[in-house]
């Protein structure tokens, strides 16, 4: 028997959080330029608006701020039914 897991929740992104953790604030017109992602994407991921994210321009923005991937990605899990 398969146990059930809960696949509802929401992915947020946490530029500036990560940014202000380490004392080294971009704008985001900058980063854009220093990841070479469009800076349209960056303003979306900043303000939350982001439904769609490509994952080689998120890896480019790691490049950039020289960080993981989970330091600006977390998981936050609704208490949604299970499947």
């Amino acid at each position: 028997m398969r146990s059930k897991i809960s696949t509802s929740g929401r992915i947020t992104i946490l530029l500036g959080k990560y940014q202000a953790s380490t004392g080294e604030r971009m704008s985001p017109r900058k980063l854009a330029e220093k990841a070479g992602v469009p800076k349209d994407f960056v303003y979306r991921l900043d303000s939350g608006a982001a439904r769609h994210v490509d994952l080689d321009a998120l890896a480019r923005l790691c490049a950039a701020l020289n960080c993981e991937l989970n330091d600006i990605l977390v998981w936050e899990q609704s208490h949604g039914e299970p499947v």
